[in-house]
């Protein structure tokens, strides 16, 4: 009797200690797959918020594209003419139109005559420095700059990111009519595809101030080179 007793006591015991067991499983199994679907949650929460700033990005970057387009349509040849009579006091840099980017120089040494270089931009900001002056870098597809080179002589460049708002602007200037501008009548003669800034001096003479060369390529811009007549 107390054999079969002791018998059923431990089948009883074995049976206590597999439900025990058992239920250990369950709740191991039960925290795997609670971290589980925590370490799920955590990675869509972050490809969600990765998405979400992409879309802010790219939504950002349209805008300033699309500014900056706009900006490059509306330059005008009375905006030219704004920077090369003002050096350094132009209105389309006092009202924002245009940044003062970076200024460079280069000393005269042993009679050489020294350098100076001033940029002006949209949407365009200061890289590494070169040998004389800085790489640029493009904030937006229609990045837009102006520089003015000092020597012996004056030398102001426009350049353009984009080949389209280049000859855009070089195709307006060459179908404009004469203009006002601070008192004087311009006119824009095109000779041979090179854009003439003239005032006339008497009936049938005119004297040239400035001239535009069609855009060329150039360290990845669309360079309009313009010469002044002093």
């Amino acid at each position: 009797m107390r054999k079969i007793s002791f018998i059923i006591a431990l089948c009883m015991l074995l049976a206590v200690s597999c439900n025990q067991a058992n239920n250990g499983e369950q709740k191991d199994e039960t925290a795997v797959d609670s971290l589980e679907m925590a370490r799920q949650d955590s990675i869509q929460k972050a490809e969600a918020e990765a998405k979400l700033n992409e879309e802010r990005e790219a939504a950002e970057q349209q805008k300033r594209d699309e500014e900056a387009e706009q900006f490059c349509k509306q330059f005008s040849i009375e905006d030219l003419l704004d920077l090369l009579e003002h050096y350094g006091g132009a209105k389309i840099v006092q009202n924002g139109g245009l940044t003062f980017i970076y200024e460079d120089e280069i000393e005269s040494t042993d009679g050489d005559v020294g350098e100076d270089r001033i940029v002006y931009g949209r949407y365009i900001e200061k890289g590494d420095k070169r040998d004389f002056g800085y790489n640029l870098k493009c904030t937006s597809g229609h990045a837009f700059y102006y520089e003015l080179n000092l020597d012996t002589s004056t030398n102001p460049y426009l350049c353009f990111a984009n080949k389209d708002d280049a000859e855009g602007f070089y195709s307006r200037v060459a179908k404009h009519k004469p203009f006002e501008y601070e008192g004087k009548t311009y006119y824009i003669h095109n000779n041979n595809g090179e854009l003439y800034i003239d005032t006339q001096y008497d009936e049938d003479s005119f004297e040239t101030h400035y001239a535009l060369y069609p855009p060329e390529l150039e360290d990845g811009f669309y360079q309009i080179k313009i010469g002044v007549w002093m």
